[in-house]
């Protein structure tokens, strides 16, 4: 009665243990976003041109300016108006308030640049999150093909293994020749060395993963399902063209430096801005002097000449502009190739599955009559070797083409801005 009890409590302890739950690819995206540096920067780099943005709007806000000096001296006028040479402490207080009235286009100039720098960070930092939600799928997706990779080898060296040892053992009683003995070890060899590339493909993709994760890949849950795609590869550019991050971080480009032409422009007219004034002196010309003051008006100021600066900051300006409207025709070309060869891609891999499909399946069944020949004597165990051997590149080449599809159509959306 005791052992049942402990038997019964021991087993109700192991049904208390949680058990670990599988790391999905959504996980592993979310995991990766928030362990990118090159996020973090982006995001960074989006907050400060925001505050760029609040800076330049802040130019057409009044401005409150408070002046002021003390000091202790001597004042000696030789005689002047009868005033003697005296000990003074000269002190000055000024305040000053201007509001722009007009800047002849700087301000809201600069408003609009600094909207455009905004812009190319923001979608910065969209094509960055873009382009690491790829990488993790393309990590995610070698972790998983590779661990499937090693236990096949894996369990290729098992079997080769024990084949050598029959072999020798058959050997010993005459029953095959030395050849056979020695075409069975060099193919452990061979199936040694695939499992040696194997679990060092996985060593890699385990720490690439945990570098872009911060997390160790421990279970991985399967692929999920392929995410939607558009139809047609008309459609794919089309979206890609009104959606791509970095197609609209070269628009912002052109836009910020459209901008930049008119400040350049705008340097060469004039600024009036209202302003109210009021001052304290004492001692300022000769002991005992006093003033206060207030004054209310307008002020403007017009460089007539600039000794050709205006005419050259434009010209350069036009020439910054002409720049980036062809960074905006490169990035228009380039995104169409890239659309082009992640369709194309896509394609192929959909292609190269269904071949490597039919590969494996072919071999797998190849495999199963090999060894029901061998059992009945009427195949060597070599030739079940090397159907086990072609089995394994079968299906190596079957895991390939799942990964190599699963990215493509992550990348393809990731071209047209359509990714979770």
């Amino acid at each position: 009665m005791r052992r049942f009890s402990t038997l019964a409590l021991l087993l109700s302890c192991a049904c208390a243990i949680p058990t670990a739950s599988a790391q999905d690819l959504a996980a592993a995206i979310t995991s990766a976003l928030a362990n990118a540096p090159a996020i973090a920067e982006a995001t960074a780099g989006e907050a400060a041109a925001s505050a760029r943005v609040d800076r330049a709007k802040a130019e057409s806000n009044p401005l409150l300016r408070v002046e002021g000096s003390y000091g202790a001296g001597r004042i000696d006028n030789g005689g002047y108006f009868g005033l003697t040479a005296d000990n003074v402490t000269p002190t000055a207080l000024m305040a000053t308030a201007e509001m722009p009235l007009y800047a002849g286009g700087r301000t809201a100039a600069a408003i609009a640049q600094a909207r455009g720098g905004a812009d190319m960070a923001r979608y910065g930092a969209q094509q960055a999150r873009l382009q690491t939600i790829v990488t993790a799928v393309a990590t995610y997706t070698e972790v998983l093909t590779a661990r499937k990779l090693e236990a096949r080898f894996a369990q290729l060296v098992t079997a080769l293994t024990e084949s050598e040892r029959q072999a020798g053992l058959r050997f010993k009683v005459g029953e095959i020749a030395s050849s056979d003995v020695a075409q069975t070890r060099a193919r452990k060899a061979a199936a040694q060395a695939g499992f040696a590339q194997a679990q060092g493909r996985r060593i890699a993709a385990e720490a690439s993963f945990e570098r872009l994760t911060g997390k160790p890949a421990d279970t991985l849950a399967p692929l999920p399902a392929l995410p939607a795609i558009p139809a047609t590869l008309d459609e794919a550019t089309d979206l890609a063209r009104n959606a791509n991050p970095a197609l609209r971080q070269a628009q912002s480009g052109v836009d910020m430096a459209m901008a930049g032409t008119r400040a350049a422009r705008a340097e060469g007219l004039p600024t009036v801005g209202a302003f109210a004034e009021a001052a304290h002196v004492r001692d300022q010309f000769f002991p005992g002097y006093r003033a206060d003051s207030v004054a209310v008006g307008v002020r403007g100021r017009w460089t007539l000449f600039t000794g050709g600066r205006v005419a050259a900051q434009t010209r350069a300006a036009d020439a910054d502009l002409d720049a980036s409207q062809a960074r905006l025709r490169q990035a228009r070309l380039t995104l169409d190739g890239m659309v082009i060869e992640a369709w194309q891609g896509l394609a192929t891999a959909r292609q190269m599955l269904e071949a490597s499909r039919l590969q494996s399946e072919a071999a797998a069944e190849a495999l199963r009559g090999k060894r029901l020949e061998a059992k009945v004597g009427a195949m060597p165990m070599l030739a079940v070797l090397d159907a086990e051997r072609e089995a394994i590149e079968a299906e190596a080449a079957l895991l390939q083409a799942e990964a190599m599809q699963t990215v493509a159509a992550r990348r393809l959306n990731a071209l047209t801005g359509n990714i979770d």
